[in-house]
Order: C-alpha cells, then sequence, then structure tokens
C-alpha cells in the first residue's frame, strides 16, 4: 500500500535527500560536540534547527512517526537552548539522539518500499520525553507561555472583528501543525484576520497554543458555519467565542506612552533593514546560483559523453575519410576542434561528479564512536588527505569496504588497553583514514597502530582449511597476508557482533575487483596494519595501453603499466623448470606472453621483435609481452554481456571491453588476474 497520494510521491525524492544530508549533518555535529566539556550555544541552536526541519517536512509528508520523534529530539535542546545552564546528563543526552538519528535514517531507507509498514516510535519517543521531564525536574517547576487579555484584543480591530478561542486535546503533539490544517478549513466560511499565536510556524507556537488554545480573529456573516467547521477539525475539544472586555480600549497614558517609544526602534530597525537590501539581494542571488541535480542525470549525462568520444572518434578515424586526409584540410580543422570540445565536455562533466572522499571518511566517526562505547578501548580516528576529490560513484561504493575495515581494525586490530599497556605501548590507540590521487586512480589507505598480523599464522591457518593452491613453502609474506581475502577466513578465534564470521574481507575484494580495483595488504607483528584500496578515478571512461596480440586488440590500463621497452637477447634467461625470465636493472622477471595465455595465434616468436610492457599489481612484477604496440588511448568501458558468463571471462584475466574509432572491440586485460592465474595454474608461459 503507498505511503504517499501521488501529489507527495513526487516530492519523495526531495524529502528523502534532504533529510539524509540534515541528519549527515546532525551526526557531524553530534560527533564535535560530544569531544567538548559542554555543547555551544551555537551547535544547541544548529541541532534544534535541524530536528525543527525534519520535524516539519515530515509533517508535510504526512510521516507522524518521523514527525513525532523529531519532536521529541527537537524539544531536548529547546530546554538546553531556553535555559543554558540546565543541569543534564551528556552520555544520556548524546545516546538518545544518535538513537534517533539512526531511526530516522533506517526509516527514510524504506520509504521506497510499498511493502514495508512504517516504524511505530512510541517506546524511543517516551524515552527522550522522560529525559526531557528529567531536565525539567532539576530546572524546577517550567513556567507556561500565557497570551494576555492585551495581547488578544487590540485598540485598532473593528466591531465586526469576531474572536474565535480553539481547544486542543491535551495528546495532540503538534498542535501548531493543526492549527495550519484549520486555517484552511475556516479560509472557506470565513476571513481570517489574525490568529494569536501570530506565526503559527514558530519555534513557540506549539506550546503557546497547548497551553493558551489557539484564537482566531476573524469576520463573518456565519457564525454556526465557523464553529461548525472548527468543531470537526482533527484533535479539536472545544470551540468558543470570546468577548471582547469592556475597558480593553481604555489604555492608560503611560501605557501609550510606552507603546510609542516601543514603535520608534521599530522603525529604526526597519530602516537599518532597508540600508542592507542590496547586500542581501546579493546574498541570495549567490544562493539560488546552487542547485541539487539527482546522480541518475548525471550517472546519463557521463554516458552521453562517452558515446560521442566513441562516435567522435569513429568519425575522424573512418577509413573512408583518411584516404583523403591529405586533401581535406578543412575537415581536419574542424576535425581537431571537435576534439578539443569534446575533451572540454569530458572535463566538466567529470568535474561537476567529483566530491571529496570527506564524505565517506565522515560516516565511520559514528562507527568508531558506537565500537568504543561498547568495547572500551578509546580509538581515535584520524583523517588525512580527506579533500581528496573522486567521483561520486566511487565514494559510493567506498562506503560499504571502508565500513568493513575500520570495523575489523577497532574490533580486533587494536588490542585492549590492558594488553597495550603490557605490551609498553603508550601512543593512544589510532586508526587513520587517509586518501591521495594519482593520474587515475585514488588510493585508500585504513592503517591501524594495533598488534599486527602474524603471516605465518595466517599461511598455517589457510593450510589447515585447505585453501591453498600450492605448497606452503612457495608463499611469500605478502602473499600470505592477502590469504585473508579468501572467503571463509578469518584470524579472529571468537565470533563478535563486528568480525570473526569468516566473512567482509572476501566480499570487499570481490566488490573491489567489479569496478576495477583492488585490495592490498600490509601487516607487522606488534606495529599494525594497512590496508590499500586502490580504485579508478572514474569508472567509465579510462587510460589503456593498445596492444596487438595475433590479430587482436587487447588493452591494459595504463595504471598497471610501469615501463614499455623492447627486449635484448642477452637479458632474456631460463630457470631450471624452463620459465622465461627477463632481466631489468639486475632482477630477473616472469615474462607472460599474452598471446599463449590467451590462446592467440602470434605473428611473432622472437622477443626481440615484439613488446615488453613491465607490469606490477600487488608487489607482484611481471613483463607482458605482446606483438606490437599500438598506442595510448582512452576508451569507454563496458560490462561483458551477461551471456558470457558461462565462459568466466573475468577470472581468466578480461575484465571487460570497448568500442574503438574504428568500430572494432577491444578486449581491456585484468594484470592482477593474469599473474594470479598464471602463478596459480603454475603452468609458465
Amino acid at each position: 500500500m503507498p505511503k504517499f497520494d501521488e501529489s507527495l510521491e513526487q516530492m519523495l525524492d526531495v524529502y528523502i535527500y534532504e533529510e539524509e544530508q540534515l541528519l549527515e549533518q546532525l551526526d557531524d555535529i553530534l560527533m564535535r560536540s560530544e569531544k567538548e566539556d559542554s555543547i555551544s550555544p551555537d551547535d544547541v541552536a544548529e541541532i534544534f534547527r535541524i530536528m525543527h526541519t525534519v520535524k516539519g517536512s515530515s509533517s508535510m509528508m504526512g510521516l507522524t512517526n518521523l514527525q513525532q520523534l523529531a519532536h521529541a529530539a527537537e524539544d531536548l535542546f529547546s530546554i538546553i537552548r531556553d535555559k543554558p545552564d540546565i543541569q543534564y546528563d551528556k552520555k544520556v543526552l548524546f545516546d538518545l539522539v544518535f538513537a534517533a538519528s539512526d531511526s530516522m535514517k533506517s526509516e527514510i531507507e524504506i520509504l521506497t518500499d510499498e511493502s514495508a509498514e512504517l516504524t511505530d516510535f512510541t517506546q524511543q519517543i517516551a524515552k527522550i520525553r522522560a529525559y526531557a521531564d528529567v531536565m525539567k525536574a532539576a530546572d524546577g517547576q517550567q513556567i507556561k507561555p500565557t497570551v494576555t487579555k492585551e495581547a488578544i484584543f487590540s485598540d485598532d480591530e473593528g466591531d465586526d472583528v469576531l474572536t474565535l478561542h480553539v481547544t486542543y486535546a491535551e495528546s495532540c503533539a503538534m498542535p501548531a501543525v493543526r492549527a495550519m490544517l484549520l486555517m484552511r478549513s475556516l479560509g472557506k466560511v470565513c476571513e481570517v484576520t489574525k490568529t494569536i499565536p501570530l506565526d503559527i510556524n514558530a519555534d513557540d507556537a506549539n506550546d503557546i497554543i497547548t497551553a493558551n488554545g489557539l484564537y482566531v480573529k476573524l469576520i463573518t456573516d456565519d457564525k454556526d458555519a465557523v464553529v461548525n467547521a472548527a468543531s470537526k477539525a482533527i484533535d479539536v475539544v472545544e470551540v468558543k467565542w470570546e468577548e471582547r472586555p469592556a475597558n480593553t480600549n481604555e489604555q492608560s497614558a503611560p501605557a501609550a506612552q510606552e507603546s510609542k517609544q516601543e514603535t520608534a526602534p521599530t522603525q529604526e530597525k526597519a530602516a537599518e533593514q532597508s540600508e542592507d537590501k542590496s547586500p542581501k539581494k546579493k546574498a541570495a542571488a549567490d544562493k539560488n546560483s546552487m542547485m541539487s541535480v539527482s546522480l541518475a542525470k548525471l550517472d546519463a549525462l557521463l554516458d552521453l559523453v562517452s558515446e560521442i568520444v566513441i562516435t567522435e572518434s569513429s568519425v575522424i578515424s573512418s577509413p573512408d575519410i583518411k584516404r583523403y586526409a591529405a586533401e581535406l584540410d578543412r575537415f581536419n580543422t574542424s576535425a581537431r576542434n571537435l576534439k578539443k570540445l569534446t575533451d572540454e565536455l569530458q572535463d566538466v562533466v567529470m568535474s561537476i561528479r567529483m566530491v571529496p572522499v570527506a564524505s565517506a571518511f565522515s560516516k565511520m566517526n559514528r562507527v568508531v564512536r558506537d565500537m568504543n562505547n561498547k568495547l572500551g578501548k578509546g580509538v581515535e580516528l584520524v583523517f588525512v588527505g580527506e579533500e581528496t576529490e573522486v567521483d561520486k560513484s566511487v565514494v559510493d561504493i567506498l562506503n560499504d569496504p571502508l565500513m568493513h575495515l575500520v570495523r575489523n581494525a577497532v574490533d580486533h586490530g587494536i588490542e585492549a588497553p590492558e594488553v597495550r599497556k603490557e605490551k609498553g605501548k603508550t601512543e593512544k590507540p589510532t586508526v587513520t583514514l587517509s586518501a591521495e590521487s594519482g593520474s587515475s586512480e585514488v588510493i585508500i589507505t585504513v592503517e591501524d597502530n594495533g598488534a599486527g598480523m602474524d603471516y605465518k599464522a595466517i599461511l598455517a591457518k589457510a593450510k589447515s582449511r585447505g585453501i591453498l593452491k600450492k605448497p606452503e613453502s612457495e608463499y611469500t609474506k605478502q602473499e600470505s597476508l592477502g590469504l585473508i581475502m579468501k572467503a571463509g577466513f578469518s584470524t579472529n578465534e571468537k565470533v563478535t557482533e563486528y568480525s570473526g564470521r569468516g566473512v567482509g574481507m572476501d566480499v570487499v575484494n570481490q566488490n573491489l575487483e567489479k569496478i576495477g580495483g583492488k585490495l592490498i595488504v600490509e601487516s607487522d607483528v606488534g606495529v599494525g596494519s594497512k590496508f590499500i584500496i586502490k580504485i579508478p578515478l572514474s569508472l567509465s571512461i579510462n587510460d589503456v595501453m593498445q596492444v596487438a596480440v595475433g590479430g587482436s586488440d587487447i588493452s591494459i590500463p595504463i595504471t598497471s603499466v610501469k615501463e614499455i621497452f623492447r627486449a635484448e637477447k642477452e637479458n632474456i634467461v631460463y630457470d631450471t623448470n624452463g620459465t622465461e625470465l627477463i632481466m631489468i636493472r639486475g632482477k630477473c622477471y616472469p615474462i607472460i606472453s599474452l598471446a599463449k595465455y590467451f590462446g592467440i595465434e602470434s605473428q611473432v616468436s622472437d622477443h626481440e621483435q615484439g613488446i615488453m610492457l613491465f607490469c606490477e599489481e600487488e608487489h607482484k612484477r611481471v613483463c607482458l609481452f605482446a606483438d606490437s604496440l599500438i598506442g595510448e588511448q582512452q576508451i569507454v568501458k563496458k560490462p561483458f554481456s551477461s551471456l558470457l558468463n558461462q565462459y568466466n571471462l573475468t577470472d581468466n584475466g578480461l575484465s571487460g571491453c570497448s568500442i574503438l574509432a574504428d568500430g572494432s572491440i577491444t578486449l581491456i586485460a585484468d594484470v592482477s588476474a593474469i599473474i594470479n592465474k598464471t602463478f596459480a595454474d603454475n603452468k609458465g608461459v
């Protein structure tokens, strides 16, 4: 059953986006404030504003459960805002608000699922209101806001103005919202001239209406119709007409004089505001220059740019044009201009999609904070290079891997306080998230100064579980550490709510590999561990080095290629197994023939006639041998059709394909998979 009527469904995307932004902002403020001795007045006001906004927008969407939960949290900070010196338990307060924030986030996630029912937050709201009562009790009896007769009946209103007094039920959680709905109903049968409180949207409107009721000043010829409309309104328990007191118009001279004196500053303030009119207009103009755009639209735009790049290359490189290239000066000039424009268009679109990784990093604050509360490890989370920008889709993909890695680091990477003390570790337990970008990839590192991992123990455990693919003695330290990414492998002997179930690291690695990324593990016992994530800056347009292998075109990601050269015969050597190696600056590296690996008939059999690509992946260095070098090019990576899944192409060294300028298809090699499969199969080259 739909949660919204048709008109509100059109606003759902905007509502969800805005609430997610507000709740992330709330978490940031809470995390910062929790570390301070007290909450600053500015932070109190900002938290109140956020909750007030969530309450109002949720009410507009008809989400009463979210509206009431936000209202309850808002009241907590309303008390602190009005009484800055009030005494309260900061930990209890923050736990309640963090829990409310988490509940609101979870609820927002299911709003688009028509099968999911709205959550009942009654118990959670009761806990928040109970603590609000505790805070009020600590400050003594609270004085309810009152409305005087002088405020209700003014001198300048005509005799035809009537005063309606509406009282709401004590159980009404949002009388101000009910009042706004009532105004719509009354507007059909009378002319409303004024309400008390004057601004129903004001922060204190609920308290005023709860304590005094709602006063409506109106003009009508049908009083019965007004009473009938008001009586039918939701949560209304009493409707009556108020009569003007006999002495209301007899205001004393001193009071009148006081009224005049109060008017002057108001007029002076208005004059000052008039003088500031231009700057405010400028500020409004600056604000209006920013706008939010759906990521789906940006994805569609990037796809179009990618297709334009392919089509532009196809036209310029057409064989039909090349034969007349020398005679087409105007065409060549236009082609160069077109290439320049498409490059600029691509850069602009990519820049629009670039966002700082700080948005992914900041979410880890809550993870560490909650784990510290449960595990008592006092881990400090440090950010380095969080301003590094990457594609928005990359940031979204980073969330889950970072969550797994940070949880593992805090849970069983960092030792318990007593263990660190026994080891003589005096430095604060720390998990550091760092980011840096290269020419075509971004490097994210999760590093801790905890216990580290014993690669020999990992190797022994992998052997006992039958995970090893070759003799134990042939595994290097790096390969041994990499075994923790095998499915079902875990170094934790005890299962906790955070780790130890043998799932997580393999999922992290697989998800990164799907987008052309990779995970590298480094660790030393007693020093700590480092997990290095390498992912492309963009997941669509990639820089590759094209090589010819037989009659096929294969593209090698630029990020994997360290050097390109022609081999000299005296540098080719063989080991005892007959495996071909090449000497580079005094060190031997294996040669992998792409033709032999992919089963392609090559036209080049002599290493000196072909081309060598010196590549590095996961600290493994090899030379890929191809027939010839075509050159560097940007390509738009496309996944393989699901019809080809039976051939298991991704595990056999191919990560995707792309259409070249002449309409032909190039296969994109996965260097890491080629290296791993070659050595796992021990088939040589």
